[in-house]
């Protein structure tokens, strides 16, 4: 046999020893066994047979015929037709624990009953076997970033195979998921994610990479879902990214974001005194600013006033003008040169009041009083006008601890009081919706924010929370269905006409452009109510 393909073969052969002289011809004979066969007549001592079936067993004789007619015993070989594999395999697709691959249908196979064999497998396991009539299939339940080989074979019905072809693939490995920046402060950051899908079998960890411009990336591991980046610099922005690593070394795409130090805020805050005009606070340095040019801006108002803003580069300073008996709201931040502020920290006092009843030893001064008018009322034959005039001053007295015990009364435990408010700062994280239905269980509502400093005081809880603001019909409003008057959006923000929650976000650098429309997802969360005695 010459050649053998699909549909077709070539045979040659020799004339019979002794007779390479003798005129003669020979009679070629080939059939499928069990069908008639086909004859002919040829001077040569090849043939070639054509438009067979592919992967088919065919029986060939040739007979030596004399000129006279006579005939030798004819010799015969059975040759198969070549089974075509199937044509132009491809993967289509991958995914972290599937794939799916196609081909085209050999040629020739048109009449031919047949199918497919598919075989995969990665380094070892033992292979999965599977058939189909299509030209494509779906492989399922692989593992992620594995390494698969895939081999495919023509099946006629006979159980007769034909070559394999083979290709291989390799499986993504996932990127970690929801890559958050939990919390910033001047020298570190936390960030967290939740595992990848598909892995919950897979040894694998987490690298790490972060980096300001100009500098040199720092690289760590973890098998944790977070991690607390330290020695940063205040007041830097860092670009981070994570990616999965399995233990042959095999990394996912990175995932990644960007967050801001903070410029450091004074540190402990105290109120020192305070007279009926005038208070003194003092504050500590921020740490790690030894080498650094910076001042403190100081910021405060008592209600329903403007504030008043002054600067220094000392850790106190004495406020003056106050109105007595006043309660007023004291906010410091750390300013470098560039302008670039700190968040705030903020405290309240409350100036001394100038009327005698309103001083701690407002009970002792009634009793000296009443002493004195009793001892008067002895030596007077006139008790009874007297008498009536003492009832009425201690019920005024009584009155006037009333008033006190009014305005000395502070919020319930777990709330802050700020002007004429009491605030619930969540420590459980909820959804825009979760977070108002357990504030209003409390008699509460979502914070709704009406002034610069109670925007300050908010942002002074150092979490990223939900504030009383929701979209409805594409416009932005409070909770009590109010619309926006001021506003303390971020650059940028908002950027997203499906977002429908707002949040204060601790990424901002300025408390004063810190809100952030956000999915209604989960979030801390901040109750205000008015203030009850």
């Amino acid at each position: 046999m010459d050649h053998l393909e699909e549909t077709s073969f070539t045979l040659h052969w020799s004339k019979a020893e002794g007779m390479e002289k003798v005129p003669q011809r020979f009679l070629i004979s080939n059939c499928i066994p069990g069908t008639d066969p086909l004859t002919a007549v040829t001077d040569d001592c090849h043939r070639t047979f054509s438009n067979l079936q592919p992967g088919t067993e065919y029986t060939v004789s040739v007979t030596t015929v004399l000129s006279n007619g006579e005939q030798s015993e004819p010799v015969s070989t059975s040759i198969c037709t070549i089974l075509p594999a199937p044509d132009q395999l491809t993967v289509d697709s991958v995914n972290t624990t599937s794939a799916a691959v196609s081909w085209n249908q050999p040629p020739g196979l048109d009449q031919t009953q047949h199918h497919y064999q598919i075989s995969y497998r990665c380094p070892g396991t033992e292979p999965h076997i599977t058939t189909t009539f299509s030209h494509n299939i779906t492989l399922s339940d692989l593992k992620p970033g594995t390494e698969y080989s895939v081999t495919i074979c023509t099946v006629l019905e006979n159980g007769r195979q034909s070559q394999l072809v083979l290709t291989t693939l390799i499986t993504v490995l996932p990127a970690p998921d929801q890559l958050t920046v939990d919390s910033v402060d001047p020298t570190s950051a936390a960030v967290s994610w939740s595992q990848p899908p598909g892995l919950d079998q897979t040894q694998h960890q987490y690298q790490i990479s972060y980096h300001c411009p100009g500098t040199e990336p720092h690289i760590t591991t973890t098998s944790s879902h977070s991690i607390t980046l330290s020695d940063l610099q205040f007041v830097n922005q860092y670009f981070v990214t994570v990616c999965t690593v399995l233990e042959n070394g095999k990394q996912s795409r990175p995932v990644s974001t960007t967050l801001t130090t903070v410029l450091p805020a004074p540190d402990q805050l105290t109120v020192d005194s305070v007279d009926t005009t005038s208070a003194a606070v003092s504050w500590s340095q921020p740490p790690g600013l030894d080498q650094t040019k910076h001042h403190y801006q100081i910021s405060y108002r008592c209600p329903g006033t403007e504030p008043h803003i002054t600067t220094t580069f000392s850790h106190n300073i004495t406020l003056s003008d106050l109105k007595p008996g006043t309660e007023y709201s004291v906010t410091v931040c750390t300013v470098l040169e560039n302008g670039r502020q700190s968040q705030l920290v903020s405290t309240n006092l409350t100036t001394v009041h100038f009327q005698w009843w309103k001083r701690p030893s407002r009970v002792a001064a009634v009793c000296i009083l009443l002493a004195v008018i009793l001892g008067w009322l002895d030596s007077y034959a006139e008790r009874d006008p007297l008498q009536n005039s003492l009832n009425t001053r201690t019920t005024e007295r009584d009155q006037l601890q009333t008033r006190l015990r009014f305005y000395e009364k502070p919020c319930l435990d777990g709330w802050w009081k700020f002007g004429t408010s009491c605030y619930y700062v969540s420590s459980t994280m909820e959804t825009g919706r979760g977070g108002q239905k357990e504030c209003r269980a409390m008699g509460a509502d979502d914070v709704i924010i009406n002034s610069r400093e109670e925007q300050i005081f908010i942002n002074g809880f150092k979490k990223n929370v939900w504030i009383g603001a929701l979209k409805k019909d594409g416009f932005w409003q409070w909770v009590d269905k109010t619309q926006f008057n001021t506003t303390y959006w971020m650059e940028g923000e908002p950027n997203n006409m499906h977002d429908k929650c707002v949040e204060i976000s601790q990424t901002a650098s300025d408390p004063l452009k810190s809100w952030r429309a956000a999915p209604c997802t989960s979030n801390y969360w901040v109750c205000e109510k008015p203030f009850t005695p």
